[in-house]
């Protein structure tokens, strides 16, 4: 119909008046109404313009109209008579035409076409009607008449049409027309519901101009305006997720900021996870270290707004994850800005961002990660460099730490040892003059002293001096006699350094003279009361004694029972038990007569007996005693609950047994604290390792025999605590210890170790003396395979120690996510590829798909017939093909693991063909005989279909370049050996490929074991880095 029309109107550029009849009316009598409808249009034109004599008359039917074809013909032939009937009819002299068919369509479709065609008469006609203003406003009035007839049609409707005439009506309509915006808002109305319909880009576009439009049309009091910008935001975020536009990223930043701040506090955790989504993406585009560090911040201000019991309680923790896994991954990558960023001086940087990425840096890192001690120095400058422009006090005393920690990791003999010393020195003055802890100004006096040692004799006149204005500062603050005596002293040697004629002559001598007065003045002060004898000697045995007990200290638990009096005690508390002991009594009278080396092992003697503890490893039961329920009780006066006796007993069996101290995961843990509990996670390991003794309780053994019978050994965290415990004795349900052997460690008793050995399936060697790390990485998992905790993510956690990994603990998360987390850390540090070596449920991990939803497929042990190779094949050997696939899987990287991503080497085997059984073993299970390239038939039964996806699919064997042996140019013998490697059966991975040359593993709940075809297809392997989402 469109065509038609613009035959007859644009090619001379004439006018018309247009008719739009309805057939589905008998037309009798229309003749006449048509020609009444052409003298009222004619009188409206007057005599201000020329009048159109020509007539297009477009017959219309309804779609679902069910008109019989007979009465259609019919009527169109009356209309055809009728409009012939119209020429040169009246003094216009009309001159009518008929479309030559029946416009069946929607009405406002129709006049969608006809819309279209007006708009254009304007640009061809630009004297006549349509240039007029006045023409406009008709424009714009008969487009908007018609949007308002068709927009309220909620059924059999043109969406297109509707859309094309409230466009019309926009385009003809004036800015400063009250009618504007709500043309606007009623054409993104209608946009959105065919974008809903449709997802066309276009509309999608066309709604964000739209809705900008809006939004400048509106106050910014306005309450619609709120409903506005949300709209806005959800397009804009969708065509973020379709084409990424950083113009847009930011703009859907600056909304979601906008829309945080209207939303009342206990209800912005959704908003805030929402904006720091927005950030975490930028981050991941641009790099920008203000952008996590705002996300981590925004992911954390919503933690405590879901508490436990929340509906929304594991939301904030997920995307927590989520950003501390990608800070971590940018800040471990040095090809990433923002470690490069971190370690130099730039000026674009944000220094409170760097600072945050740093510290997370430091939370990830183990303590024999290679870069944590550059991180710690990179960070204390960091803080220094704030601390010099704001002040705060918190970062005075981060930066105390952080030296600390950077000394503790540097030997004695470093020379950069002496600069640090001096830096933390000034800090510690620093916080000194802030706060007066006299905590503080021994550690200065203890700083100095250590500087002293690295100064040679000719140089010390300052080193001295300063050494002795902290002793000079220490006498003034605690009246210690020693402290003033020994400044003097040091003024003295400062002194002789510094004869008449050196330039620093006066500082000794002033100092001197000062010393020498506040002694005088004290000494008259205290009403001529005598100094008592020195105590040089006892100051440093008391250096010698705390320096040791922090030590001790910072390798045991955080709190302990002291078991004879049952008390709940912190590290303080800890330490004032020493401090108050007999023990600490005798130390102390030692050092007159036993020289340093010898008095140095007294002490960590002394030391290692006194903080000697036990642990319970248990089962939890009914009634178990909390912190809350100990912290300021004595565990004696408790009730008598199960767990509440066991507490009691526990404690009194460890008294029993000349223990003072002992430890409870029940009660010694704030796990109302997420950083005390991830503290306690990643320590568990290691003090059960410290421990003196394990105390294992089983409630449900009663006699022997009936060990490997126990709840205990399905426990997930118990494993832990059997390998990571050097002694340990087991005790049945009435507190009897199990054997009758007279052994003080369980593990010591031959008969005793078989049953564990039966019980857990692990070997002697490993539960005598277990080393934590990640070699061997399947038989660990393994053991860990048959065992349940009471949170599905606590069997990831728990083999945290097992496995050495320092990973961050979120409750909340998925069990999958968290096994993932493990299995991705074990991978990147190992390259072990035996832990994708598994078959088990069909549905795969969201972590990665090679990865299993659980630990149960471990259960099974792959194990492989050996296949001997034939020594005369040598002879045959294709020698420079060999050593060629040798050199190619000796450059290979290990396995990794990046932003979920596994990193693969393998050699893989394209597959050719796969012909479907006839028989099926069940409806959803379907037996493929597979031809792969260099392999021999593969006979599988799969739960997928390959029909359609085989030319995607391939079969690979995963590579670990660790067994390769180093040849030389006279032996062959590592190539040949690795060549009877690759002769035996495999266990092969089946991925199909993904877009941008990505891959996922498919059918992974079948095992398919597959053999080499013959040692020549050994050497044109292919070998491949997959890419494994």
């Amino acid at each position: 119909m469109t065509e038609w029309l613009e035959l007859k109107f644009n090619p001379k550029c004439h006018s018309g008046i247009l008719f739009l009849h309805s057939l589905d009316s008998d037309p009798i009598g229309g003749g006449r109404m048509m020609s009444w409808h052409l003298e009222v249009f004619a009188k409206a034109f007057g005599g201000r313009f020329t009048m159109p004599s020509d007539i297009y008359v477009v017959p219309t039917s309804n779609p679902v109209a069910t008109l019989p074809s007979d009465t259609l013909s019919q009527r169109l032939s009356q209309l055809k008579t009728m409009t012939e009937g119209l020429n040169g009819r009246g003094e216009r002299g009309w001159r009518a035409s008929l479309f030559p068919g029946v416009f069946k369509g929607q009405t406002e479709t129709a006049w969608s076409a006809a819309l279209l065609l007006f708009k254009s008469i304007p640009q061809a006609q630009t004297t006549e009607f349509f240039a007029s203003p006045d023409a406009r406003v008709a424009m714009k009035n008969l487009a908007g008449f018609l949007f308002k007839e068709f927009k309220v049609k909620t059924w059999d409707r043109d969406l297109d049409s509707i859309i094309m005439l409230g466009r019309t009506a926009l385009e003809f309509t004036p800015l400063e027309c009250s009618e504007y915006r709500s043309a606007l808002i009623d054409l993104a109305g209608l946009l959105s519901q065919r974008f809903s319909k449709e997802g066309r880009k276009d509309d999608l576009d066309d709604l964000i101009t739209l809705k900008h439009a809006v939004l400048e049309c509106m106050s910014s009091d306005e309450p619609q305006r709120q409903i506005s910008l949300l709209e806005l935001e959800v397009y804009l975020s969708e065509r973020l997720r379709r084409t990424f536009s950083m113009v847009d990223l930011e703009e859907t930043i600056s909304l979601r900021r906008a829309a945080l701040e209207r939303i009342p506090l206990p209800n912005q955790c959704k908003a805030l996870l929402k904006l720091a989504d927005a950030l975490h993406e930028q981050f991941q585009k641009q790099g920008m270290e203000n952008s996590i560090a705002e996300a981590l911040s925004l992911a954390r201000a919503a933690l405590p707004l879901c508490p436990p019991g929340h509906p929304d309680h594991a939301l904030p923790r997920r995307h927590l994850a989520s950003y501390l896994e990608t800070t971590r991954l940018a800040l471990f990558d040095h090809a990433n800005p923002i470690f490069n960023k971190f370690k130099k001086k730039e000026k674009d940087r944000d220094l409170d961002a760097t600072i945050m990425l740093g510290q997370t840096a430091l939370e990830f890192m183990p303590p024999d990660h290679s870069l944590r001690h550059s991180t710690l120095i990179h960070l204390t400058g960091l803080l220094l460099e704030r601390f010099n422009k704001d002040g705060r006090k918190e970062d005075l005393d981060k930066l105390i730490t952080l030296k600390r920690a950077v000394l503790e990791n540097m030997p004695a003999d470093e020379p950069q040892r002496h600069s640090h010393l001096l830096e933390l020195d000034s800090h510690l003055f620093e916080r000194f003059k802030r706060t007066n802890s006299t905590v503080d100004l021994e550690e200065v006096i203890s700083c100095h002293r250590a500087v002293l040692e690295h100064i040679p004799p000719p140089n010390r006149c300052r080193a001295l001096l300063d050494l002795a204005d902290a002793l000079h500062e220490q006498y003034q603050r605690q009246g210690t006699e020693h402290s003033i005596v020994d400044a003097i002293s040091l003024a003295q040697a400062a002194l002789r350094l510094c004869p008449a004629a050196h330039p620093d002559h006066m500082l000794p001598r002033d100092r001197l003279t000062s010393y020498l007065q506040t002694k005088v003045r004290k000494t008259v002060h205290m009403g001529g009361m005598g100094a008592g004898p020195s105590s040089t000697s006892s100051y440093d045995i008391r250096r010698l004694i705390g320096k040791a007990v922090s030590d001790k200290v910072e390798k045991i638990p955080l709190r302990l029972l002291f078991t004879p009096t049952g008390d709940l005690c912190n590290r303080d508390a800890q330490i004032s038990r020493f401090e108050g002991s007999s023990q600490y009594e005798q130390l102390l009278s030692l050092a007159s007569s036993l020289d340093k080396d010898q008095l140095e092992t007294e002490i960590n003697n002394v030391i290692s007996e006194y903080f000697g503890f036990t642990t319970l490893s248990h089962r939890w039961g009914s009634g178990e005693p909390l912190l809350r329920d100990v912290e300021g009780r004595r565990v004696y006066d408790l009730g008598s609950t199960d767990g509440e006796t066991k507490l009691q007993i526990f404690c009194n069996l460890s008294f029993q047994r000349n223990f003072l101290w002992a430890w409870s995961d029940t009660c010694c843990i704030d796990k109302d604290s997420s950083a005390e509990l991830q503290e306690a996670i990643g320590s568990m390991f290691s003090w059960y390792r410290w421990s003196s003794l394990t105390i294992v309780h089983l409630p449900d053994v009663v006699d022997a025999g009936s060990l490997a019978d126990s709840v205990w050994f399905t426990r997930g965290w118990t494993l832990q605590e059997l390998l990571a415990s050097r002694t340990i004795l087991f005790y049945t349900y009435d507190w009897l210890l199990y054997s009758t052997s007279d052994v003080a460690d369980h593990k010591t008793d031959p008969a005793l170790l078989r049953e564990l050995q039966n019980a857990t399936g692990i070997e002697k060697r490993h539960l005598t003396d277990f080393c934590p790390g990640v070699d061997d990485a399947r038989s660990r998992l393994h053991w860990a395979s048959r065992r349940r905790t009471t949170r599905p993510e606590d069997i990831a956690y728990s083999l945290f120690g097992i496995f050495q990994v320092h990973l961050p603990v979120f409750y909340g998360e998925s069990a999958q996510n968290a096994l993932g987390r493990l299995l991705a850390e074990i991978i990147s540090r190992s390259g072990d590829v035996s832990v994708l070596d598994w078959a088990g449920k069909p549905s795969l991990s969201p972590f990665n798909s090679c990865f299993p939803p659980d630990l149960t497929p471990y259960q099974m042990v792959p194990h492989f017939p050996l296949i001997l190779s034939d020594p005369a094949k040598r002879n045959s050997l294709n020698l420079e093909k060999a050593q060629k696939l040798y050199r190619s899987l000796k450059r290979l990287p290990r396995a990794g693991f990046v932003n979920n991503k596994l990193t693969l080497p393998s050699t893989a085997h394209a597959i050719t063909a796969a012909k479907l059984r006839d028989s099926l073993t069940s409806p959803s299970r379907y037996t493929y005989e597979i031809q792969a390239s260099r392999l021999q038939t593969l006979n599988v039964t799969l739960s997928v279909e390959l029909d359609e996806i085989v030319d995607t699919c391939i079969v690979v064997r995963p590579w670990h370049p660790k067994t390769l042996e180093k040849p030389t140019d006279r032996d062959i013998d590592a190539v040949w050996k690795l060549l009877e490697q690759l002769e035996q059966p495999f266990n092969a991975l089946l991925l199909k490929r993904l877009p941008h040359n990505e891959y996922t593993r498919i059918a992974c709940d079948c095992r398919i074991t597959a053999y080499i075809q013959d040692l020549d297809s050994i050497l044109d392997s292919e070998v491949l880095i997959l890419e494994i989402v």
